[in-house]
This record gives C-alpha cells, structure tokens and sequence, in this order.
C-alpha cells in the first residue's frame, strides 16, 4: 500500500482552489497581467501555500494558462520537486509536469518522466518510481510504466517491479489498493519468505471493503513443501468505544488439515470501564507445529477468556472467566472458571481518623475434566491505621479472611500485618543519599486444606509467622541516580530463625559503566549465593557485556557473555556465548550482523544449542523489513549429533 499515495499530494485541491491570487515576480516581466505576461530569470510564483521557481515564466489570463519551464522547484509544504516543465490550466485544472524527481515528503522520494493532472483527483504518472531510501541510488525502489492515482481513494499500476539497486526482483503486470484516506477493495503487496520445512512461503492478500465501519482482508498462502494455507481476518467497529476482530487460518497439507478461529473485542467507554473478550480455538497441537513461529510452535494449550471491570472512587468490580485447554496429552486437558468474581472496597477512610476499611470478597465456580466442578466463595474484612510520625510511616491492618467451599467445611483465619517505613534524605555536596529502610511483620493463621479441591494455587494459605526487614539506599549526582543498594531479610518466628539475607545492588558511576548484582547468604547452611552478576561497558557504539547467573529452572549455574561491535555507520556485528559451568561445556552461541540503512534494516544470524543429550539445534535466519512494504524472512533449522 505504498505506491498509494505515491506521488502526487503535490498539487492536492487546496493548491489548486478556483481562482487562487497568483503572485509572480522576475528580473524582467513583459505584458499586461489582464491579458499576457512573460517572465525570464529567477521567475517565482506564489499562490496559497504553494511556490514555484524557474527560469522562465508564461501566464496567460484569457486563456487561464499558467506555465514554467528550466530548471523548476516546486515547494509545498513538506514536498520538494524538481522538473524540466509546469503546465497548469486555471480554468479545466489540468496539470502536465515533465522530467520531476524530488521529494514529496522528507523522507519519501519519487521519480517520474511526466506526470498528468486531469482533474482534482485523478493523477496519471508515467515511467514513475517510488523509495523511502535518500541515498542517491536508493536500495531499493518501486517503479511502474504507469500509475493511476485517485486522491483519497485507490491506486491502479501497470507492470509495477520491486527493484533493488536497480535491479528488478518483482515484477507484476497489475497492482491496485485502497489509500489509506479512504478504503477501496483491491490487491495489497504480496509476501515472500522461505523457512527450511515449508520451502518457500507466497502470501497475496486482497482488501474488501465491508462499509464504513467494517474490513475483511483474505490472503492465500502457498507453501514449495508440502502445504498451502488460507487466512481470513474481519474487523469491525461498533462505536469510538467498541471494536473487535475475527481471524480464521487454515493449513492444508497431504497428511492432515490444521485450523485456528480468534475472537477478539474490546469495550471501552471510559477510564472506569473496561472489558476484553478473547477466544482462541485451534485444531490441535499440530497446528502449533506447523506453525512458522518460534512462541506458537512452543504453546501447548489454548486459552479464552473474558473480562470486565468497573472502577469507582474506592472500589472495584472485576468479573473474569477462564477457558484453557491443553492440547499436550495430559490427563487435566479442560480447566474452566465461569466466571470468578471479584469485589475490592479499597482504603475506605473512616470519619475523620487514620482509619481505613477494607474488603474482598470472591466467588469462584471452577470445573476440570480431571478432577469435577465445584465453586467457592471468600470474603475478607480488614481495617487499616495510617499513621506518620515525622519521618517515619506506619501502616497496621488487622483481617479476617472467610471460606466457604461446596466440599467441606468453611474455613476462618486471621491476620495481622505492620508496616513501618521510614524516608531520608541526605545531601552530601554534588551527591545526595536517599535511605528507605522498612521493618515489616506479618501474621497469618494456618488452617489445613487437605479436605478441599485443590483446584488452583489461589485456593491455599499456608500458616504465616515473619518479620521481614528491609533496607534501600539511593545515590544520585547532578546526572541523575548513579545507584541503588536493597538489603532484606526475612525471620520466621514459629522456628525462631532468620531465613536468608538478599541483597540487589546496581551501580553506575560513569555513563559508559553499568555494575548489577544480587546476593543471596543462608544463614541456616552458611553459603553464600550469587545469583545474578551483571556487568555491561558501553562507548561510543561499542559494548560489552558479562553475565554470571544462576536459572530458576534447572538450578545451573552458566556464564554469558557477549559484544557489538559497529563496523560502519550502518552495519554492526553481534556476538554471544552462553556457557555451563556445572557440565563445563558450551551451551549456546549466537553471531548476527544487523544493518540500519533508514528505509530498510535487517538481520543475519545463526544460533546453535547444545541440548542436554548432547544434539546440536542450529537455526540461519534472514529478516529484512522495508520501511512501510513489511518484513520478510528466511528461516532454516537443522538438528545434528
């Protein structure tokens, strides 16, 4: 949808009005401006916002012919045009520029060996060519024998090609499309990519315009290696505040069909309503493995869901339901909760003192296919006492949280939780210390939910008994904050032991140094874990970067680290390694070159990984994206001994 509005905003209607003032000035003029007039050397025209220079100038009163030839600059707004010869007719508003080339916004260059105005709309341009690229020989650039442009409307070209450097990549014997201003059904720009087990990828969209508040885009997929697709999306707009879309995918192949059907719609009327509403529904795991996306070939469930929220002064309404599907094989493959509900009367102040009322409440209806259904419903009342003493903060809140579930009896608990916080700020000559420590305890009453459905992790509160200490330092220069300490530590009391102390520290004391690192000691084994080391050296384009953490995962310990290294003003090279230290090998290394030219960037790189039984998964994948086209790819993954 590029070539849309392609050329030719230059002389839109408000250029050309009926009987705009046209001013003309010269180094000589001949003749009378009520009949004929010549004009010769650093010939300039003027009318409305539009500016027009030459060498030589003809304006023809009874004839209603304006007309500028040499070496001609066109200025309008933010379109700059250069051409060899202006002919305008006042009176049929027809226009011929010949030989133009320039600019027709900052960042979007056109090329044409004439162009035809024949009406306020309509723009016929001849052997024309189109790039965002300002190089003086573009990277690339759309070019057609002929265009046809409707102003506002649609675009018609004859034997458009895609060029690179020149060179014709593209060719097709006719294009249309709708312009952005106004929609029209018609043909869009193809896609092309390659992914190493579908083969080449072909998608031809077509746009069809449903009437003012509805679209319906249809793109035909066609894969070298086994498989074609079909997509379908629909979009709608009921009101400024409600819209949603439909998209339906469908992939043929000779074994089997895979498909997938989203809803989804949003409802917004104000900042204190909201609701969304998605449903998702796919064929089978198999769909999500045909897929050529890395985050979709991983899922292995299928989700829906729908909210709506309600917002007052201290209140909240919240009603929530949840579809999920797992399409993995397992044995709970259906979880449902239609709906849960949720009420918050927040920090409610009580007459005039620091009181403050507080209460949540929930119901639930949950059902597996594994394990029933069952519903629960929890109200829980708390009152808050706010209080500062100088520089110090208090907030005490006495609960009472009540369950009652369908199976088995209620259960009651209580709880009590303290607050104390105090703020500090020091100023040390061109520094400044900020200091947060915080004191923390918390009391919750333990009860045994052995006898109830376990039927999400929201449905247990184990017994609480800790004090939780907290300290945080802020330091700050003239620049801004040079960095942050945070030590805390938590101390049960039913065991009458600390737990563990943390720590979080982030340092920079020079713009090109970045220091990270968090701690963790146990006081109950004595050892002393460092979980997260982060250290990143940055100037002038180059960095580097190293990084010493342990994965929440697998509990391994690995090295990272990495570089960029820019080659010029456009290219850089990108390097990272990721190594085991618990197995003493190699675990994964990435290269990739990235390029930034302005109307197209890019990407190369390949990526391998070691899996833990010793196979090797690479990948090579090629993104370039073409500023307003879209991007396209190549993606090839392998596996070895």
């Amino acid at each position: 949808m590029l070539i849309l509005c392609l050329l030719f905003l230059l002389f839109s209607v408000s250029a050309f009005a009926s009987k705009p003032p046209v001013l003309i000035s010269a180094d000589l003029i001949k003749g009378s401006v009520n009949s004929k007039l010549e004009a010769k050397g650093n010939v300039e025209v003027k009318f409305k916002d539009v500016v027009i220079k030459g060498d030589y100038g003809l304006y023809d009163r009874s004839k209603g012919l304006l007309r500028v030839w040499g070496k001609v600059l066109i200025k309008e707004g933010g379109a700059l045009l250069h051409c060899k010869n202006l002919v305008y007719n006042l009176k049929t508003k027809r226009a011929v520029l010949e030989g133009v080339s320039g600019f027709i916004t900052p960042t979007d260059r056109i090329k044409a060996s004439l162009i035809e105005r024949l009406s306020e709309k309509e723009w016929i341009a001849y052997d024309g060519e189109y790039t965002p690229c300002s190089h003086a020989c573009p990277d690339w650039s759309v070019k057609a024998k002929k265009f046809k442009i409707l102003l506002g409307e649609s675009f018609e070209g004859k034997w458009v090609s895609f060029r690179v450097k020149e060179i014709p990549i593209f060719v097709s014997p006719y294009l249309s499309g709708p312009i952005v201003s106004k929609r029209r059904s018609g043909f869009l720009f193809p896609k092309f990519g390659y992914v190493s087990k579908d083969g080449f990828v072909y998608k031809q969209p077509f746009y069809l315009v449903l009437g003012r508040s509805a679209d319906l885009t249809l793109t035909y997929e066609k894969r070298s290696l086994n498989g074609q697709g079909k997509r379908a999306n629909f979009r709608y707009v009921l009101s400024p505040y409600s819209r949603g879309s439909i998209d339906y995918y469908q992939l043929n192949k000779k074994e089997r069909r895979d498909w997938s059907l989203e809803f989804n719609h949003s409802y917004f009327p104000s900042d204190f309503l909201y609701g969304k509403v998605k449903g998702q529904l796919v064929s089978s795991r198999a769909y999500y493995k045909d897929s050529t996306g890395l985050i979709e070939s991983s899922k292995v469930y299928t989700k829906s869901d729908i909210t709506l929220s309600k917002l007052w002064k201290h209140a909240i309404l919240n009603v929530n339901s949840v579809y999920l599907r797992y399409l993995d094989g397992s044995t709970d493959t259906i979880y449902q909760r239609l709906p849960e509900v949720n009420f918050y009367l927040l920090d409610t102040p009580l007459f005039n003192l620091p009181l403050f009322f507080n209460f949540y409440s929930q119901a639930s209806y949950f059902y597996r296919k594994a394990g029933g259904s069952s519903y629960r419903i929890r109200l829980s009342p708390s009152l808050k006492c706010v209080k500062k003493l100088g520089v110090f903060k208090n907030t005490s809140e006495l609960l009472y949280r009540y369950t009652y579930y369908q199976l088995g009896a209620p259960v009651k608990q209580v709880g009590f939780k303290n607050y104390l916080k105090l703020t500090k700020f020091v100023s040390l000559g061109n520094y400044s210390v900020s200091l947060n420590p915080e004191l923390d305890f918390s009391y919750l009453q333990g009860s045994s939910f052995s006898s109830h459905p376990n039927y999400d992790i929201t449905d247990s509160y184990r017994e609480e008994k800790s004090l939780t200490s907290l300290l945080e330092f802020y330091l700050y220069s003239s620049r801004g904050r040079l960095g942050r300490l945070t030590l805390s530590s938590d101390y049960l009391v039913k065991s009458k032991s600390w737990n563990k102390f943390i720590s979080d520290l982030e340092l920079s004391p020079f713009n090109w140094l970045l220091l990270k690192e968090t701690a963790l000691f146990s006081l109950k084994s004595g050892s002393l874990s460092f979980l997260n080391s982060y250290l990143k050296l940055t100037k002038e384009g180059y960095s580097l970067w190293l990084n010493h953490y342990q994965s929440p995962v697998n509990k391994i310990t690995y090295l990272k680290w990495g570089f960029s290294l820019p080659l010029n003003r456009f290219l850089s090279f990108n390097y990272s390694q990721r190594y085991d230290l618990k197995f003493s090998q190699d675990r994964e290394r990435s290269y990739s070159f990235t390029v930034n030219r302005g109307c197209w960037s890019g990407r190369f790189s390949y990526r391998w990984v070691k899996n833990y039984d010793n196979t090797i998964t690479y990948q090579y994948m090629i993104t370039v994206n073409l500023l307003k086209l879209g991007s396209y790819g190549y993606k090839f993954v392998g596996k070895r001994d």
